[in-house]
């Protein structure tokens, strides 16, 4: 799922204008999407993570290693989080994720002097207070269905396209389509 949540918001992110480099690496981190786009007033920068579920087993982000040495579970364990282990843990997956220095150090590399902001693609989660506590470390949360919403609803030609991303919003598009025009049958 990831691979094609990841090209279909490529896609919603190239259709907006923005140019976009996808699944950077640098040793064990990633970065799922950098997307740029000029503006009058300059670049814009997006920094963009991708975590699509729709039958969610476990949270978002991993538990600290002090927090899950303290618990004694693993760091990926799906047990029930309290209210301050959600907050440990998103401040630093978002640490990790968007704040980390060699993502920094990245993403200055590629595009010096360019005021980046973070963004969460997210599908179906375990717990929505996990989304909260991210978007209260200063991350814009988008919806996985917004971005599907926006392929589909979009009549215009789009000038560049992500091909993978393209046809598969081609694909949901029709669908959506049919679908309305035979109500389903």
């Amino acid at each position: 799922m990831a691979l094609l949540a990841e090209s279909l918001v490529d896609e919603w992110l190239n259709r907006q204008g923005f140019f976009t480099i996808r699944g950077i690496k640098q040793k064990i981190s990633e970065i799922d999407l950098l997307a740029i786009r000029p503006t009058d007033a300059g670049i814009i920068g997006w920094h963009v993570e991708v975590q699509v579920s729709f039958r969610p087993v476990g949270y978002i982000c991993k538990t600290p290693k002090d927090v899950a040495r303290a618990s004694g579970r693993a760091r990926t364990s799906a047990k029930q989080r309290t209210s301050n282990e959600i907050i440990a843990c998103s401040r630093d997956w978002v640490q990790n994720k968007y704040r980390a220095e060699n993502k920094e150090r990245l993403r200055n590399q590629l595009w010096p002097d360019v005021d980046w902001s973070f963004h969460l693609v997210h599908g179906i989660v375990r717990d929505e207070s996990e989304l909260a506590a991210i978007k209260e470390c200063g991350i814009n949360m988008v919806p996985f269905h917004k971005c599907l919403f926006d392929l589909c609803e979009r009549d215009e030609v789009v000038a560049f396209s992500s091909s993978a991303g393209g046809d598969l919003a081609e694909v949901v598009r029709y669908y959506r389509q049919k679908r309305q025009l035979d109500d389903y049958r």
